[in-house]
């Protein structure tokens, strides 16, 4: 089992405590701290668990580390952020069988005050996270495209296989490995393996949050249902000054759809608060994933137009 950090101090505790109380104990726990500078090895160190260093400066390179440590048959992730439920790798490896590469579950966003709370409802929404497992909790087991960096297994033969993990990304290092495995097999979600992330961050940390998703996807080229998003939006900005009509009624449709959500959560949560928190929540995601996704789209057309 393979936890990423660097400088969770504050939160690698519970995450730690939640990993150890398994109904399926696991064969080891691997704490890869990518040099904090915080409390965060001493915090660790207070477990029964191995902590060894990343020096990549990623995510994605200190998941390899994990990878190349690990010596079980399977390699399981969460991160340092994240409390898995106490059956959570019990219902992932259950569902491994032949054909089947990687096993991923469902992320349930909490949060406490309004903003956090208001965060982590507009995620668990088509309109917050499209139809990624990677931020929300569907209610089917289902075969799937991608799974969760924090919310996963692999057997460590078929990422070895594949190649590892890319060291060299910092973000999207989840949906690039499960790329390439589905040369080899199935990926699959299931929602009986939970785990809670909590959405410990002020609405400038998550729209800063989302225009790194966003960068990440643009920059590295991942095609899918989330870059449909932000090239619609160039697009409804174009009739802005080819049909100004047409550009308003769709600025119109797009409220409208953000206040159908905005009630529904309301309605769920019974918040009356929510009114002005959940529609800020969603149009902050949208715009700063947009503006992320289109600067690392650049980035990456200039990269290659200097190869």
């Amino acid at each position: 089992m393979v936890v990423p950090v660097r400088n969770g101090a504050p939160k690698i505790a519970r995450c730690l405590q939640a990993l150890l109380t398994q109904t399926l104990q696991p064969y080891e726990i691997l704490v890869v701290d990518g040099h904090s500078i915080d409390s965060t090895r001493e915090v660790a160190r207070r477990f029964p668990v191995t902590v060894v260093y990343e020096d990549y400066g990623t995510v994605g390179g200190a998941r390899q580390v994990g990878v190349e440590h690990a010596r079980g048959d399977y390699v399981a992730f969460t991160d340092a952020d994240c409390i898995p439920g106490n059956d959570w790798l019990e219902n992932l490896v259950r569902e491994f069988a032949d054909g089947i590469v990687g096993v991923g579950g469902g992320i349930k966003n909490i949060g406490s005050g309004l903003w956090e709370e208001s965060i982590a409802l507009a995620l668990d929404t088509f309109l917050g996270s499209a139809s990624s497992v990677q931020d929300r909790v569907l209610k089917e087991k289902r075969v799937v495209k991608s799974i969760s960096g924090c919310n996963s297994i692999y057997r460590k033969r078929d990422v070895v296989a594949v190649g590892g993990v890319n060291v060299r990304l910092s973000i999207n290092e989840d949906t690039e490995l499960n790329a390439r495995l589905q040369q080899y097999g199935t990926l699959v979600y299931t929602p009986d393996a939970i785990v809670h992330h909590h959405q410990e961050r002020t609405l400038g940390e998550f729209a800063r949050r989302m225009h790194f998703f966003g960068y990440g996807r643009g920059v590295n080229r991942l095609w899918d249902l989330q870059v449909v998003p932000p090239i619609a939006a160039i697009g409804i900005l174009l009739t802005a000054f080819i049909a100004p009509l047409a550009f308003f009624t769709l600025l119109l449709t797009y409220a409208a759809i953000i206040g159908g959500y905005t009630l529904l959560l309301i309605t769920r949560a019974r918040r009356p608060e929510y009114l002005i928190s959940i529609p800020v929540v969603f149009v902050l995601e949208h715009a700063f994933y947009t503006v992320g996704f289109w600067k690392g789209m650049i980035e990456a057309i200039s990269r290659g137009c200097t190869r």
